[in-house]
């Protein structure tokens, strides 16, 4: 089954979907349908794309077994995942692996795509009581998604959202990507144009995405404040989202606002255009700065500066790292961030609790600079 995952557009609608189509050109209908729900309920195009192109993985390989989705066994799925392990090249009805052949993906990519297989059965198993229940357990360690099985609070030591995944993927989480002040200072004067440098001191003074930052408009702005203000809307014309809908404000710096100031005054001047972030020196005048125009900025930073980790993620952890290394109260950070929990974020950064653990043992002489910690 040759399968493509395509971008749509509903007629009259500014924001775009994502769909799986089958070799006939047609819609996967088990796909679509949960697909489509995703959309309606207001989830980002990036999560929409991310949901096909896994349930894309899973529909070919469900067409080489010859199986259909609403009748698996667990043992069968396991072979699923089994399947991922494979190079690529290796996928193929029939081929045998040799003993010794690594792993091609990181568990973390199952771990993600077990995640979009559990979200779509438990959509399924709702939507059909003959779709085995089981299959809509496959979380991580915590059920993450729309959707609780009923009755979950009778099962015992146990809770709403903490399903064990019956297919067990060990973690292996990645400390995030951040930047010294030195390299942010080092990527900011390595911009030409300043509204680049507003944009670095942006993501860096108030950890928002970039999705966030691109959809700012100037009333977001509050100079006499000294606030940024968050706010979710439909239909930008660069297909920026707030991740969650989940609207705040940040305090930011006077400085932040100096450069707002030049950029607006030396650069932007009189565009007529509500977007903080624009074309200004290549068409479309004027049009809304997009991601691919800010991945584009990247790669020249990166050759520029030789600093690898710099992605516009990295100031992000950057900023919630600087706040939690000052001691905010990691409910504050989690607010700031918009993350729908203060857990999400403690374990994001976790691994500075061991950090914090060396610092304070050395200030107390337990122990001395450079010892191992055991």
């Amino acid at each position: 089954m040759g399968l493509t995952v395509q971008r749509v557009r509903p007629s009259g609608e500014g924001r775009v979907s994502f769909t799986v189509v089958g070799s006939d050109g047609l819609p996967v209908p088990g796909i679509e349908a949960f697909l489509t729900f995703l959309d309606a309920s207001g989830a980002s195009p990036n999560t929409v794309a991310g949901y096909a192109y896994d349930l894309k993985d899973f529909f070919t390989w469900l067409g080489q077994v010859d199986l259909g989705f609403e009748d698996l066994t667990l043992e069968q799925v396991s072979l699923f995942f089994s399947w991922l392990r494979r190079p690529k090249a290796l996928r193929a009805p029939g081929v045998f692996i040799l003993a010794g052949t690594g792993q091609a993906v990181e568990n973390s990519t199952l771990q993600r795509k077990r995640a979009a297989l559990a979200s779509f059965y438990r959509f399924h198993s709702r939507r059909d009581p003959s779709v085995p229940a089981l299959l809509g357990e496959l979380d991580g360690r915590r059920a993450t998604g729309r959707f609780v099985p009923m009755l979950v609070h009778t099962r015992r030591g146990r809770t709403a959202r903490e399903e064990r995944s019956p297919i067990h993927i060990p973690g292996n989480r990645t400390v995030p990507d951040t930047l010294t002040d030195v390299e942010v200072a080092q990527v900011i004067a390595a911009c030409p144009r300043l509204r680049d440098q507003f944009l670095i001191a942006l993501l860096d003074g108030t950890g928002v995405r970039i999705s966030e930052a691109l959809g700012l408009r100037h009333e977001d702005l509050h100079l006499r404040r000294g606030e940024v203000h968050v706010v979710h809307r439909e239909g930008n014309a660069n297909f920026a989202r707030v991740k969650g809908g989940r609207n705040r404000v940040v305090p930011v710096t006077t400085d932040l606002f100096d450069r707002y100031a030049r950029y607006m005054e030396d650069e932007y001047g009189a565009l007529d255009c509500d977007y903080v972030f624009v074309n200004l020196f290549r068409a479309p005048i004027g049009g809304p700065t997009t991601r691919a125009n800010v991945a584009d900025l990247m790669r020249r930073l990166r050759a520029t500066t030789s600093i690898a980790a710099l992605h516009p993620h990295a100031f992000r952890h950057t900023y919630a790292t600087r706040l939690l290394r000052k001691n905010v109260p990691i409910e504050v950070v989690a607010k700031l961030l918009g993350h729908a929990s203060a857990q999400t974020t403690a374990e994001t950064y976790s691994h500075l609790s061991v950090e914090d653990h060396r610092r304070i043992l050395t200030e107390a002489g337990a122990i001395t600079e450079g010892d191992p910690m055991c």
